[in-house]
């Protein structure tokens, strides 16, 4: 693996990765292969993005607004997707929470259970 000659004239930097020297104009460090500049590592592309859509939902909308690898239109798009799925996933929710308590209201008024067919011969005390 043969590397690119090394210029001294401009500051010298480490890489939080590998702390190797680096130059401050480099954008991958020559060592590990680090991208070095904000908005151009894995998490800005699109296979990035959207494994952490899945992962954190409309959580992950700041990395797709501070890509530089993706288009103002695909960013767009991006939003309008994680925004409609996280309110869906927070109307079942809802939904879900709310068919529970009716169960659950439903349940508490069984109170005497002998007045329901089929239940008068079991002794729901030893459960």
């Amino acid at each position: 693996m043969s590397t690119a000659p090394f210029d001294f004239s401009s500051p010298l930097l480490l890489c939080k990765r590998c702390q190797a020297q680096i130059r401050e104009t480099d954008n991958y460090c020559y060592n590990c292969g680090k991208s070095l500049k904000r908005g151009y590592g894995f998490l800005y592309t699109h296979t990035g993005i959207i494994l952490m859509a899945l992962v954190l939902g409309p959580f992950a909308l700041p990395f797709v607004w501070l890509s530089k690898r993706i288009n103002l239109i695909s960013k767009i798009i991006y939003t309008i997707l994680m925004l409609a799925i996280g309110y869906y996933i927070i109307a079942v929710c809802v939904k879900a929470y709310t068919s529970f308590q009716d169960a659950f209201k439903a349940m508490s008024g069984l109170q005497n259970l002998s007045d329901v067919p089929g239940f008068s011969s079991i002794n729901l005390q030893s459960f």
